[in-house]
């Protein structure tokens, strides 16, 4: 018997999301689409405050979550997403836990395969329009043994026209419950930056697209085996945060500026006894907001000792590109939680939601 229902148009794993603003300020979805195994959630906006001095802003921020059945990829799914945002809009990506990619099943006889596994893989093009602004804030990826897993992320930016992105790409080390340490046959992660200004489409060179655009920014990650718990050290998890626009600067000048206050080997403060404040200082004790900061640096500074966080900061062709790593999942989301509470940015313009994966 024939199905009542009509066929599906849509692939597999395949979502779109448009997403615009209507008169005057309101964000509003005008596509968003999903199919298996991939599902898309919009949870509560994110409300702004009506401001004299950054009037190219929406009323609120849509929160919007990424997820999958059974809360990870089974070996060989394929996730192609789309994103479009227009001018002045916001918005938060999020996932509810790390994604994990699970190994793919034996043979019914128990025995090995000797093909390699399925690819697992996951496709993100994002274009973001002026003024518009981006913050994709995913849980860690989590990659069981065996499995394999590619990502490519491409982000069209209008960066002359002030569009922002904002985002953390990590991934750990597996499930060390069950005494996993980077045993998964490969993870590969490809991060782009491309300027879609009407300025970059007037110049001519190396690095353009066929659409005109510039390639600003690429950054790859290749995790292959054997032997990557060996190369990774002592790290139980390895991450990326990118930070470019103006809505981005000021978290991105921050990541900068602690950089530079980090301690360097063979370096001495000769004003120690000037500056330095006790980590016991009494909590009434009331603060000049220098010495606040020199307070909080220290102690966190202290944390990322032991938990084993190590860290860098890097101008790339106007954009921020910082590299972290930790011993434990735990170690790094407490890091990266001081760091993007300390400075404010992503609470204050995106909302609570676009912390939630530091929680």
């Amino acid at each position: 018997m024939p199905s009542p229902f009509p066929s599906s148009t849509s692939n597999p794993g395949t979502g779109i999301i448009k997403l615009a603003l209507r008169p005057p300020d309101q964000p509003v979805f005008e596509v968003l689409s999903f199919s298996y195994p991939l599902k898309l959630v919009v949870s509560a906006d994110h409300n702004l405050q009506a401001s004299a001095t950054t009037p190219l802003r929406p009323s609120s921020v849509p929160l919007l979550f990424l997820l999958t059945y059974g809360g990870g990829l089974v070996s060989g799914d394929q996730i192609h997403l789309s994103i479009s945002l227009a001018p002045k809009t916001r918005l938060t990506v999020a996932t509810q836990g790390s994604t994990k990619i699970f190994k793919p099943s034996l043979p019914v006889d128990g025995s090995h395969p000797v093909q390699p596994p399925p690819l697992t893989r996951q496709d993100l093009c994002v274009c973001i329009a002026a003024n518009a602004a981006l913050w994709l804030g995913p849980d860690p990826c989590q990659p069981f043994a065996s499995s394999r897993y590619a990502q490519a992320q491409i982000f069209e930016v209008d960066i002359e026209g002030g569009g922002s992105l904002g985002l953390v790409d990590w991934v750990s080390e597996g499930r060390s419950a069950r005494g996993e340490r980077w045993e998964f046959e490969g993870w590969t992660g490809k991060n782009e930056i491309w300027d879609v200004s009407s300025s970059a489409n007037g110049k001519s060179g190396k690095g353009k697209n066929e659409k005109g655009a510039i390639l600003v920014l690429r950054d790859n990650l290749i995790l292959s085996a054997p032997g990557i718990a060996s190369r990774v050290d002592s790290l139980g998890i390895f991450g990326t945060i990118i930070l470019i626009g103006p809505l981005f600067l000021p978290l991105a000048n921050f990541f900068i500026d602690e950089f530079k206050a980090l301690p360097r080997i063979g370096a001495r403060d000769w004003n120690a006894h000037k500056t330095l404040i006790a980590a016991d200082t009494p909590s009434g004790t009331l603060l000049t907001d220098k010495e606040r900061q020199e307070h909080w640096r220290k102690q966190r500074q202290g944390r990322e000792k032991k938990d084993g966080v190590l860290w860098t900061a890097a101008n790339v062709r106007g954009a921020v590109v910082v590299k972290f790593g930790a011993s434990e999942v735990e170690g790094a989301k407490v890091w990266l939680r001081e760091m993007l509470r300390e400075e404010g940015t992503l609470d204050r313009e995106f909302g609570s939601g676009a912390l939630m994966c530091v929680k």
